[in-house]
């Protein structure tokens, strides 16, 4: 992996988290110092990979447990009157 091909996996991650600004609450830091590193500024050091990566799991374990908990494919998650197949994927009926 070239230190190019890293840098835009890490802006993916930042993509990902929601931004800059979310990236940098969640990572703990300020969101210049986000910025400073997707411009090459400062140096992406193996904490930051850390951290990000922990976050983007964190993320990713989040967005697993609201489907889980919303997908009309378990039948648990649908309330009375929700007939299923009613609403077609994506939201339109």
């Amino acid at each position: 992996m070239t230190p190019q091909e890293q840098l835009s996996l890490f802006a993916r991650g930042v993509d990902a988290l929601g931004g800059a600004g979310a990236a940098a609450r969640t990572l703990s830091c300020s969101q210049g110092a986000i910025e400073a590193v997707l411009g090459g500024e400062t140096a992406l050091h193996e904490g930051w990979l850390r951290a990000i990566s922990i976050a983007l799991l964190d993320h990713a374990n989040l967005c697993r447990a609201l489907e889980r908990g919303l997908s009309p494919d378990f039948p648990s998650n649908l309330l009375e009157g929700q007939a299923r197949g009613a609403v077609a994927r994506g939201g339109r009926a």
